[in-house]
């Protein structure tokens, strides 16, 4: 198994980029299936791909504590007594001579339906994967509450068609954990028939999406402030000539509103930023480039840059960056970094450590 880990800091260990990304992927509003997920230090020093299996192992459990689902199924069998109603075409063709046989067609509450035979396929899926003892023995445990169920499996396409009903509504979550399992089988690099989970994660959306969702969360605490995020639908010009026909569309990650104003613009960079000579931040030009369009286009004199913190920042200064006017506004760039090595998320400037988020949103 080969893991590819986020880096922030040099030399980081293992176990803490184990814990960054559980916990972007926890506050990541992009990958729901995910926030649930424990960022415990036992789990941090085990393969990601366990913990995943875990947390599928824990929704599993959900669903066998409220009792698996069962269904009516119509079943048709020869038995010595009746059973529901006699099947006559077969009992008079088949058992005419067989008077100790009776043909019978009857329904029976059973949990051999698609809702457990998905579970099973996942179970199933996943076997191979696992290498702990500890998930080993849960696997088990698993397997022997769902040995009434056949091992049908359950396809892509299946899970596609899958209607949740009021009774089958618990089993989204589940759904999508096999929906997920099953996307991760690809072929191997290998000729030949085997299968090797694959998974990757774009860490600039994981990163837009963790900060857009604890913003929005933290914006709560303030009157008629609304956070959306990835805003669509602004363009920087249009072709000379002609009004229809813009161009350069943009999308910030992050835009504030109070009421039908925008207050802030914040974009997020998963990178790190530099640290100049005299000790400022130094973002990359095309960064900074980018937040004077989005101050001319939406009229915004608050903007802020966000990065991931890391120790090297250690004993930087704050660091903000007058733009041009625009009309009467005076545009300022903010430089901040959140540490995603902290569950909350802590807002810093430079070497300095800021009150939450609320300093963005004065």
């Amino acid at each position: 198994m080969l893991e590819i880990l986020p880096k922030v800091a040099d030399l980081e260990p293992a176990e803490e980029c184990r814990g960054v990304l559980l916990r972007l992927l926890r506050e990541a509003e992009e990958f729901p299936l995910f926030q649930h997920l424990s960022v415990g230090q036992h789990l941090r020093r085990a393969p990601l791909l366990e913990v995943f299996i875990a947390a599928f192992f824990d929704a599993v459990t959900e669903i066998i504590r409220g009792g698996l689902l069962r269904q009516y199924q119509v079943h048709e069998e020869d038995l010595q007594v009746v059973r529901g109603c006699i099947v006559a075409s077969r009992q008079f063709a088949v058992h005419s001579n067989r008077p100790d046989r009776i043909a019978c067609r009857f329904d029976d509450l059973t949990a051999n339906n698609v809702w457990n035979q998905l579970i099973k396929t996942g179970l199933g899926a996943v076997r191979p994967w696992i290498r702990s003892v500890e998930l080993n023995r849960r696997w088990v445990e698993l397997m022997a509450v769902f040995d009434e169920v056949d091992e049908t499996q359950v396809e892509m396409r299946d899970l596609k068609r899958l209607v949740f009903n009021r009774h089958a509504m618990r089993y989204r979550v589940v759904a999508d954990w096999v929906r997920w399992i099953l996307s991760l089988q690809s072929p191997d690099l290998r000729a030949g028939q085997n299968e090797s989970p694959g998974l990757l994660f774009d860490m600039n959306l994981l990163f837009q999406s963790a900060i857009a969702s604890v913003l929005r969360r933290r914006a709560g605490a303030f009157r008629n402030l609304q956070v959306s995020s990835q805003d669509t639908g602004s363009y920087l010009a249009s072709v000379s000539g002609s009004a229809t026909h813009r161009a350069f569309g943009l999308r910030p990650d992050v835009v504030m509103w109070r009421g039908a104003q925008v207050a802030a613009i914040g974009d997020t960079k998963w990178k790190r930023v530099e640290v100049s000579r005299s000790g400022y931040l130094k973002p990359t030009p095309a960064d900074i480039y980018q937040m004077h369009a989005y101050a001319t286009k939406y009229q915004c004199e608050r903007l802020a840059l966000i990065y991931p913190w890391y120790e090297g920042l250690l004993g930087s200064k704050e660091t903000s960056f007058e733009l041009p006017s625009v009309g009467e506004l005076r545009p300022r760039v903010d430089v901040l970094c959140v540490d995603v090595h902290s569950d909350s998320f802590d807002l810093r400037s430079g070497g300095a450590t800021r009150e939450g988020f609320a300093a963005l949103f004065a």
